[in-house]
C-alpha cells in the first residue's frame, strides 16, 4: 500500500468519528457504535458493518433534525396565533 493511500485511510479513521460527533451529536455517535458492534458480533463483513453503522448514524441525525424543525415550526405558529 502506498503511503498516500495509508495516509488517506488514517485521516478518514481519525476524522470520521469527529465529524459524526460534531454534526450528529452524541446520539448519532452512540447509535453508530452500537450498530457497528452488533454487525461485528453477528459476523457481517466489514464493509456491510460500516455501511450499517453510517446509515444508522445518518438516520438518527435525520430523525432528530425533522423533529426539531417540527417543534420549531409549531412554536412559531403558536407565537403567531397569540393576540397582540
Amino acid at each position: 500500500m502506498k503511503d498516500r493511500s495509508a495516509g488517506g485511510i488514517l485521516a478518514f479513521i481519525v476524522a470520521a468519528p469527529v465529524v459524526v460527533i460534531c454534526c450528529g451529536g452524541h446520539a448519532a455517535a452512540v447509535m453508530s457504535i452500537l450498530s457497528g458492534a452488533i454487525g461485528t458480533a453477528t459476523g457481517l463483513y466489514i464493509i456491510r458493518t460500516l455501511l450499517i453503522a453510517v446509515g444508522t448514524g445518518v438516520a438518527v441525525l435525520s430523525v432528530r433534525t425533522i423533529l426539531k424543525s417540527r417543534r420549531d415550526r409549531d412554536a412559531e405558529v403558536g407565537n403567531a396565533k397569540e393576540p397582540s
